[in-house]
């Protein structure tokens, strides 16, 4: 029945797992290079702005790290559902 809805359960599991695998290497990844430069400058704009874009790009990477684990739990619960929907299609047509 599965098929009928256009998802392949098998497919979506590996999405998922790819999904999760990302999320993992990405909170793994190194520092940002620049954020050693921090430590080498004292004081005025360009440290300033240098932290502001560091901030930016936390923010951008947590964003991403929650975007890409909301993916791969979706991905995850098409394949539960569409496991689970089979099975109760199965048992029905077994009792008529």
């Amino acid at each position: 029945m599965a098929q009928k809805f256009a998802c392949d359960p098998e497919e979506a599991d590996v999405v998922a797992r790819e999904l999760t695998r990302m999320r993992s290497d990405i909170k793994l990844s190194v520092p940002h290079p620049l954020a050693d430069a921090m430590s080498t400058m004292t004081g005025g704009p360009v440290v300033q702005a240098l932290a502001e874009f560091l901030n930016a790009v936390t923010t951008a990477q947590t964003s991403l790290i929650a975007s890409v684990d909301t993916a791969a739990g979706l991905f995850a619960g098409l394949v539960e559902g569409a496991l689970d929907l089979d099975q109760v299609f199965a048992g029905q047509a077994m009792e008529m």
